[in-house]
């Protein structure tokens, strides 16, 4: 794999307490010149990003109740509507992992089927599980749900995640190529990108892209 075939399998973005607009519109203007595949922001740069990401083939990506999951559902649904008004074409949505983590699936079920219908087939639906904190048992019974409800794409972990080969593996062993899988956090190396996209990971989804773009072959 050369430089440009691992950059179109990369996502990034900017996200974080502490971006400034002008933050924004900079790792924007440097990642134009890179053929990634999707751009995410906080919601509250989404109208911004759409603007600065005009011209390029990187998909615009809402993060949604994001990074914990902790918002009500009807806040969820009020910022998936905002981002299809905003015509983003990908969100980002943290689970519910209080429910996951008491499990209570009827509540992520409810989750996934209100998001799936509001989203009505002009957003993609990538949601995160926050594999780092689940149990092996937690990982499949949240995946097997995913897919009950219709949703066949995972963004592996957010903020503050770690995402290992193994967790990649597990959802491919249990669950074949049904999922797309994003492999997200803590990736910060060619060579871990490399290992998560051996193990069957479809993208990575990253926010030190040039880091992990340092050592692979041009």
């Amino acid at each position: 794999m050369n430089r440009d075939e691992l950059t179109r399998l990369i996502k990034t973005g900017i996200l974080g307490t502490d971006v400034t607009e002008g933050d924004v519109r900079n790792d924007i203007a440097t990642a134009r010149g890179y053929p990634f595949s999707a751009y995410a922001v906080d919601l509250s740069y989404l109208e911004l990003a759409k603007e600065l990401l005009e011209g390029t083939h990187m998909l615009l990506t809402a993060a949604v109740s994001y990074p914990l999951g902790g918002m009500t559902l009807e806040t969820k649904l009020n910022q998936i509507s905002y981002a299809l008004r905003v015509r983003a074409e990908e969100i980002n949505a943290t689970l519910n992992l209080g429910a996951i983590k008491s499990g209570d699936y009827a509540a992520v079920r409810e989750e996934l089927r209100a998001m799936v219908d509001v989203a009505d087939g002009a957003i993609d639906v990538i949601v995160i599980p926050q594999f780092e904190i689940l149990t092996h048992s937690e990982k499949l019974q949240t995946c097997k749900t995913l897919l009950d409800e219709g949703v066949r794409a995972i963004k592996t972990d957010g903020h503050g995640g770690l995402c290992r080969p193994e967790d990649i593996l597990l959802v491919r062993r249990a669950f074949g190529r049904e999922f797309s899988i994003e492999a997200s956090g803590g990736i910060r190396t060619t060579r871990q990108a490399l290992d998560l996209l051996d193990a069957g990971a479809d993208f990575i989804h990253t926010s030190t892209a040039y880091a992990v773009l340092a050592d692979i072959e041009v």
